[in-house]
């Protein structure tokens, strides 16, 4: 019994210490397809593209970040599909593809947001919505490329915050809301670029940035303090549970839009 406690405290760092390594790793490729994108929507030439070729260019930019740990990731005490740096992709591949599909209709119809690419290739739900607005099918690779980034930049700077602050819960509170307001808000502001016009707009720019931004920051908020919880306090989830658990965020994400949709309505 004494060697109990011992041997759970070595799991509790084993496992952080794939979790640091594995964020280390995706925020250091994630350069790459920030470089990438701003270059090929800023250069026009995704203006030239079809379906094959932005297929091709977002699952370029999403590899990355499940090549290079399914790469390097060392041996250890646990199979690989048991890794952080399996689970981490599966929750946000989860929650990009529940959200892509069905929360895009919400962007569609009460923030303005339109699609403008030569693409064909379509796939979002057909009930959901009402202004019919399409989903290109390349989104959903390049979308997990950019969450991948996001998410885990999210992690990290919660981490470094509260343990230099040390707020307490309610503070704690607060650090989620502003990080993730300025991941929302970075994003919003690039992407309503007039630069980006030709293939993507808000049809009221000044209104997603005031007010919008608080509305796509769902995403962050609600997903944060859950994917915080991932083989956390020295438990080696399954993926059974990173499952669940990623679409128990969508579906709280669809509540949550939902009241939005009621209280505040179309931009």
């Amino acid at each position: 019994m004494s060697t109990s406690p011992k041997k759970k405290h070595i799991s509790a760092q084993y496992l952080e210490a794939d979790k640091r390594w594995t964020e280390g790793l995706i925020l250091a490729q994630s350069p790459f397809w920030v470089i990438a994108v701003a270059f090929v929507m800023l250069s026009g030439i995704i203006n030239t593209w079809n379906d094959v070729d932005y297929i091709l260019f977002s699952i370029t930019v999403a590899l990355p970040s499940i090549l290079l740990p399914a790469l390097l990731s060392k041996p250890g005490g646990r199979p690989w599909y048991r890794r952080y740096w399996v689970k981490l992709n599966l929750w946000v591949s989860i929650l990009v593809f529940t959200g892509t599909y069905f929360i895009s209709h919400y962007f569609f119809d009460l923030m303005g947001m339109r699609y403008m690419f030569n693409n064909k290739v379509n796939f979002s739900s057909g009930v959901a919505g009402r202004t019919g607005g399409e989903v290109p099918l390349f989104l959903y690779p390049l979308t997990h490329a950019y969450f991948m980034t996001y998410f885990t930049f999210l992690l990290v700077a919660e981490r470094k915050i509260v343990r230099r602050l040390q707020p307490g819960r309610i503070g704690r509170v607060f650090v989620v809301l502003a990080l993730s307001y300025a991941v929302a808000l970075g994003e919003t502001f690039f992407m309503a670029s007039p630069l980006l016009s030709d293939v993507f707009l808000y049809e009221k720019r000044d209104r997603m940035m005031k007010v919008g931004t608080f509305g796509y920051m769902i995403f962050f908020v609600t997903g944060l303090p859950m994917l915080r919880r991932v083989d956390s306090h020295g438990e080696d989830w399954p993926l059974s549970r990173v499952v669940t658990e990623a679409l128990a965020v969508f579906t709280c994400i669809l509540l949550l839009f939902e009241l939005w949709a009621k209280i505040i309505g179309p931009l």
